[in-house]
Formats: C-alpha cells, structure tokens, sequence
C-alpha cells in the first residue's frame, strides 16, 4: 500500500507548485488579471488527490488481503462476514482461477518446464528439490491476479470517497478499524470537527467542479471569494489528514 501514499504526496506537490505559481503572477500583474482560477484548480486537485488516495489503497489493500499479505478486517458486530468477504466479484474472473485448479497438472508441467527446464536435463530430481520450484510457482500465480485487481478497480470506480462517511466505508474493507476515532486521535481533535472540516472543503472543491463557483447572489459572473491562505489550508489538513489515515493502516498491519 506504500505506492498510495507515495501517489497522494506527488499530487499534492503539484498542488503546492499551483500555488507556487499562482503566487508568483500575483506578484507580477494587477488586479485587472484574475489568477484567482489557478487557486480553484489546485483545491480540486486536492480534493482529488484523496480521492485517489482511497481508492488506490482499497485495492491495494484488498489484494493484499487476499494473497496473505495482510490480515483480513474481523466482521462488524451486527455482520457474520468482513466487508471484504462480503464483496461481490464476477463469476467470468473467478472461473479463470477455477480453470487453473482444472487442469493444475498440465499447467505445473507447463510452467517447470518454462522456467525450470535446463535444471532437469536428462537426472531425476527428488520430489524435495522439485517442492520448491512448485511453490515458488503457485505463489507468483497467486500474486499475480490481474483479474481480481480489474474487478476491484471496475466496481470501486462507481465511488466516490470524500465525503466522511464514504471514506470510512471504503476503508472498512480493509481495516477493522474505528477510522474517524483513531485519526482523532493521532490528530488530538474531536472527530466530529474534522469530519465538518473535510466536509466543508468537499462542499466548496464540488462547487468549483460542477457550478464554476458561481455565488448565485450576486450578478452575472461573480464567483465565490477565494485566497492563498484558504487553499493552504485545506492542502495542509488534506495532507495531514491523509498521512495519518495512513498511519492508522499501517499500525494494523
């Protein structure tokens, strides 16, 4: 799961280098050229590069479980199954795993003899020396499931994890955990102020995406107010929030 949190910091780099620039044109040019568009852009991409952060670590967390990587989450109380036992693949992706199982013989001799060939030659070989080649084997073809990975991605692309709850939801999949509970705690704040907090930065990155920030109040053309020192903002507890999401992942593994 480090490839997320290695993807979140380099999106939020960029983010920073927006403002950076934003910043700089400012300093350069009146008033009469509004860069303020520079800034609405690096709030979305914020706001996205959690998104991402999500999902990317749901995957790679799922496939983790999966392959024996990482301990699957316990059920909830009212649940007899984990978030992640409860969720639904195609029939199409696991038959490809079942066609393996089939024909597991033929497909052995295959792969020994692709990969292993030259060490048998014309000797025997002791079933102790041929062990470890199958499960060296086995253990590539069970990490090496692209079709689960397709699966995964196919039916989380449906989401959309930035709101509060459906961070904690898609989380649930893999950690047992109390999400909001344990980030108030490494943050020493109360979770409901930094669920209201994001909330209130997805409230604002929504309406930049899907009504051009436009302040309805006013005349044509006027768009909501927004500075430097509001973006940094969100960035820094988007950051922070994140890296301690992280955190808390990572303490369970």
């Amino acid at each position: 799961m480090q490839l997320a949190i290695e993807q979140f910091r380099l999106s939020i780099a960029r983010v920073r280098d927006l403002i950076a620039i934003h910043n700089s044109l400012k300093s350069q040019t009146t008033s009469a050229l509004d860069v303020s568009d520079i800034l609405r852009a690096a709030l979305v991409l914020t706001v996205s590069a959690l998104d991402y952060y999500i999902h990317e670590v749901v995957t790679l967390g799922m496939l983790e479980i999966y392959r024996g990587q990482r301990s699957e989450p316990s059920p909830t109380p009212n649940s007899s199954q984990s978030a992640f036992s409860r969720f639904k693949v195609s029939l199409n992706g696991a038959r490809q795993e079942r066609l393996i199982a089939i024909s597991i013989g033929s497909w052995l001799e295959n792969e020994i003899q692709q990969n292993y060939g030259s060490f048998f030659g014309q000797e025997s070989r002791s079933i102790s020396e041929v062990l470890p080649m199958i499960e060296n084997l086995l253990t590539n073809k069970l990490n090496s499931n692209h079709w689960l990975e397709t699966e995964i991605r196919e039916k989380l692309s449906y989401e959309s994890y930035q709101q509060p709850n459906k961070i904690a939801d898609a989380i649930r999949l893999i950690s047992a955990k109390e999400l909001w509970k344990e980030v108030a705690s490494k943050l020493n704040k109360p979770a409901k102020d930094i669920k209201n907090q994001l909330s209130a930065i997805v409230e604002r990155s929504n309406k930049i995406a899907h009504e051009a920030d436009i302040d309805p109040s006013y005349g044509i053309g006027s768009r909501w107010n927004i500075d430097e020192n509001m973006v940094n903002d969100a960035v820094n507890f988007i950051e922070q929030l994140v890296e301690n999401i992280h955190q808390v992942l990572e303490d369970i593994h």
